[in-house]
């Protein structure tokens, strides 16, 4: 990504929540203002994938998957931790979405994976409506840790000893947001009550909330859920601040 670590933060709140029949998978990725003006917001569409196109801030060129779905019903998400010149942690996600086909192929390919590159540190849901893994990579280290309930990561790792030095503020954002998010996907049944958490304020408009609005103009630069339950794949997505826009939804994979 960047090499000036505070300059150049990327966040994110991404999780997982289990509801009657299946899942509801979401990222909101949250960007600096730079970055917003270049229209970085970029969906791959196959008939094997839908997902939402990685960027690697400091080349400007699209790399591997930020959010993203295949056609077997398995997604995956990041979050970002520490920027470094290594492979970007969206490259794993991409292969991810490309080969996994059940559980076990999940520990397999990002051992063989991080066992041929640094990575920078980031964190990784890998979700089907039937399991789930939480990974986080951060060079040659790597943790997979299989999770059963619903939940939502930020910017800190949990599983890799390993921590960023940030801004003081990025720092707050990160543990509000998990916070937040973590005591409000209890509650979630539905999709809407998944869109009211994506664009809560809490505790105010600002740059700790999920729907993040940074002094600088940036913030959340989209928001994407994915809902599957029985045969029904859709995505729902919106670019800008969740607050301001509505969701637009597409069935994926459809017979």
């Amino acid at each position: 990504m960047q090499e000036c670590k505070s300059r150049h933060e990327i966040e994110c709140t991404v999780g997982v929540v289990h509801i009657s029949g299946g899942i509801l998978f979401f990222k909101n990725r949250d960007l600096q203002r730079e970055y917003l003006a270049n229209r970085l917001t970029v969906v791959q569409s196959t008939p094997e994938v839908y997902a939402l196109k990685g960027v690697n801030l400091k080349t400007k060129e699209l790399e591997g998957v930020s959010i993203g779905v295949n056609r077997h019903k398995i997604c995956v998400a990041n979050t970002h931790v520490e920027s470094t010149d290594d492979v970007t942690y969206d490259v794993l996600c991409e292969r991810l979405l490309d080969q996994v086909r059940s559980k076990s192929d999940v520990p397999r390919i990002v051992n063989d994976f991080v066992s041929h590159n640094a990575l920078q540190g980031g964190r990784i849901l890998v979700s089907s409506p039937g399991w789930m893994y939480l990974i986080e990579v951060f060079k040659n280290a790597f943790q997979v840790q299989e999770i059963e309930t619903s939940i939502a990561i930020t910017n800190n790792f949990s599983l890799i000893s390993h921590q960023a030095e940030r801004p003081k503020v990025r720092e707050e954002s990160s543990v509000n947001r998990l916070e937040v998010a973590s005591r409000m996907i209890k509650d979630i049944s539905n999709i809407g009550m998944l869109k009211s958490m994506l664009r809560s304020h809490i505790p105010g408009k600002g740059e700790l909330s999920i729907c993040n609005h940074q002094q600088d103009g940036g913030g959340t630069e989209s928001s994407h859920i994915i809902q599957i339950q029985g045969d029904y794949v859709g995505w729902s997505s919106l670019v800008g601040h969740p607050c301001e826009n509505d969701y637009c939804t597409v069935q994926l994979f459809q017979k």
